[in-house]
């Protein structure tokens, strides 16, 4: 299997969010004729998942709509990786939506994409809030309930937590659903399980063993009067 390296990947996010081509890229990339001059941030009641597009699970709280950041380095900040991180690019500033109308929702998601609004092409999504991922990589028991082994977090009672299926990998352990938002039910060191509600009132059991990554998640309800936002450097995408 080939291995991008890390001035690769950090030219890959420079070119994509920032349109500042470096290296390889300054040599082979091509602007179309009308290139792309921002990307839309969205907001997501569930995760859209790696097959979505930008409108799906897109909240449609009132008066909501998806917002524009201008494709470059007042909008984005791109960080080389090194021999323990990745590449990565966060938002430069805050993003500040509309403020909510009559009706509201929880929110779990950010998205962004290439469109204002419709379905339009997602590039990257990840969870919302403060204390929000990254994700890391698990495994976990066949048990009831299934205890996940986690790399690099250390889970706290209640943690609100996504798990998603690592790519090119097996599938997610039987009887946990990706996209989904679970509690921490306990907690020991590296080890946890997972509930459906809080206070570990739902033990998730597994009939099968396997792995996925989890990422904690921090959902915002919003109502009338509320204006959610996005903190700079709140959206984090990393490249591998």
């Amino acid at each position: 299997m080939a291995t991008q390296t890390f001035v690769q990947t950090k030219a890959e996010l420079d070119a994509l969010f920032c349109a500042v081509f470096s290296g390889a890229w300054n040599t082979v990339a091509q602007n179309a004729g009308s290139p792309v001059t921002s990307l839309y941030v969205s907001l997501h009641t569930s995760a859209p998942l790696n097959g979505g597009s930008q409108n799906t699970n897109e909240t449609v709280y009132t008066n909501y709509a998806r917002v524009g950041v201008t494709r470059s380095t007042a909008g984005f900040t791109t960080t080389l990786g090194s021999g323990t991180t990745f590449s990565s690019v966060t938002n430069a500033a805050g993003i500040n939506f509309p403020t909510c109308g009559a009706t509201g929702a929880t929110l779990t998601h950010w998205g962004v994409g290439l469109a204002s609004s419709g379905a339009g092409t997602l590039l990257d999504w990840g969870p919302l809030g403060p204390t929000a991922g990254p994700d890391v990589s698990f495994e976990c028991t066949l048990a009831s309930p299934g205890v996940l082994t986690c790399y690099g977090y250390t889970p706290t009672v209640n943690d609100r937590v996504m798990v998603a299926q690592l790519q090119g990998t097996q599938a997610l352990p039987t009887g946990f659903t990706e996209g989904t938002i679970y509690y921490v039910g306990t907690a020991s060191g590296s080890t946890c399980t997972l509930s459906t509600t809080a206070s570990n009132a739902n033990p998730v059991n597994t009939s099968a063993a396997g792995q996925g990554l989890i990422y904690v998640c921090s959902p915002l309800t919003v109502s009338s009067g509320i204006t959610p936002a996005i903190a700079a450097g709140g959206m984090v995408i990393q490249k591998g």
